[in-house]
Order: structure tokens, then sequence, then C-alpha cells
């Protein structure tokens, strides 16, 4: 089960999205989850349903804040992210180096094993805050099991690792 909380007002709020137990997970899974970091860069594995894209996994890089803006670098075998939040927003939360996120752009559908609903950038968007002259990235806790915040993040650049 992944649990993810964040405050609401005065409140901590938590959500569960649970791995369905009905069907084991596959060698490549298993490998993933006894060693993540083997998983950086590769999309989490899809399920035959339509519609469904994957958030892309990244790690978390590096952190600095400067005038109330947290800026940040997560990346994979892929490239890098470049984000930014407002440090007084609502899910401007600090990475953990070295560790597993899920990323989700407005193009990401994903449904975890087992649950009803799907998880969006919209959902998390509306959960958290939404930067309206930027495009948005979030940013989910990536281990199974590990309870963190939800973070959003505007996009400030994009860099390939394929040059």
């Amino acid at each position: 089960m992944l649990v993810v909380s964040w405050k609401v007002s005065s409140a901590t709020v938590f959500v569960g999205l649970l791995w369905s137990c009905s069907m084991p997970p596959t060698q490549s899974e298993k490998a993933g989850l006894q060693n993540p970091g083997s998983a950086v860069g590769q999309p989490i594995p899809q399920t035959h349903e339509v519609g469904i894209v994957p958030p892309e996994i990244v790690r978390s890089e590096e952190v600095h804040i400067r005038s109330g803006v947290k800026s940040l670098t997560v990346g994979n075998a892929n490239g890098h992210y470049s984000l930014s939040c407002n440090t007084n927003a609502l899910g401007c939360m600090t990475p953990t180096p070295g560790k597993n996120y899920l990323l989700f752009t407005k193009t990401t559908r994903w449904k975890f094993p087992g649950a009803k609903e799907y998880l969006t950038l919209e959902f998390l968007q509306d959960w958290t805050v939404t930067y309206n002259q930027a495009e948005n990235i979030g940013l989910v806790p990536g281990d199974e099991g590990s309870p963190g915040e939800l973070g959003m993040y505007w996009l400030r650049s994009w860099s390939s690792n394929s040059r």
C-alpha cells in the first residue's frame, strides 16, 4: 500500500492507494521493489487497460531554497527536470535525496492495481495547488508503503540525457 499524506489547514489527510492482492507481482516488479534504483528511468509496468499513461520514475537529485522559491532537480536515465514551487504553497514538499518519486504530467493517467479511480495530475492539483502561469508537475513518493506528501511544482526546464 502506498500511503500519501498532506496538510489541509491544520489537519493531516491520508490517502491510501492499495496494490492489488489478487495478482502476485511479476519478476520484473519484484526486482524493482527489491532494488528500487534499478527502476529509475524505466516506466512503471503498464496494465493492458486502454488509456493508461504511467508516471515516469525519477529520483531527487538537488534542492535549493532562495527568496521563497524552492528549486529542485529530479531525473532518471532519460533526462533531468528542473522544478520550482512557492515555499508557502500547499504541496511544496522537499523530496528526499536518492528516493524514487512518480512524476505526473498533464498526460499521466495511472491506475494502481486494484484501484477504482485514476490518479492524474488534475487529481493531485485538487489536493495541493495549481500554478496557472506554467506547466505543472506532480511528484508522489514511489516506494511502496512509504508515507509522504504530494508535491506540486512548475516546470522550469527539462534536459535530455541523449545528447
